[in-house]
């Protein structure tokens, strides 16, 4: 009898000191949760800073002629698939650096589309055609 309630005694003991570790924050693996929710919202940060410039030179190379309407249309697609995969990503509450690498290797692919449709001297009134047939 007395070693049963000696056992249930630090039963309740170790579960209550595990409950209290979890509760403040103590982590068995060593894996810093805060660090890692903090590299996830930088990485958010660069990746939504990258896709707003890139937005911008889209629009700004439409407005001024450099970039055709079909080519807009594709960059906007692209800008569209690159938004879809970080909101895949983001499904899980945060990016890690993989999925950030791979989100940036993609804007990398996107940045040089822009630029080259943008300078490649295909005008949207092209040899004095107006707006409409083009």
């Amino acid at each position: 009898m007395k070693s049963t309630l000696m056992k249930t005694a630090l039963g309740m003991l170790a579960l209550g000191l595990l409950a209290t570790g979890a509760q403040a924050g103590w982590e068995q693996d060593g894996y810093d949760h805060r660090q890692a929710n903090l590299q996830s919202r930088a990485y958010g940060q660069q990746i939504n800073a990258r896709q707003d410039r890139q937005m911008e030179r889209i629009q700004s190379g439409m407005r001024s002629g450099q970039i055709t309407r079909r080519e807009f249309r594709e960059l906007m697609q692209e800008q569209r698939t690159i938004h879809a995969m970080e909101q895949h990503f983001r499904a899980d509450g945060r990016i890690d650096a993989r999925e950030f690498r791979r989100l940036d290797r993609a804007l990398d692919v996107a940045g040089r589309a822009i630029r080259i449709e943008k300078n490649d001297y295909q005008a949207r009134h092209a040899y004095g055609s107006a707006p409409r047939f083009n």
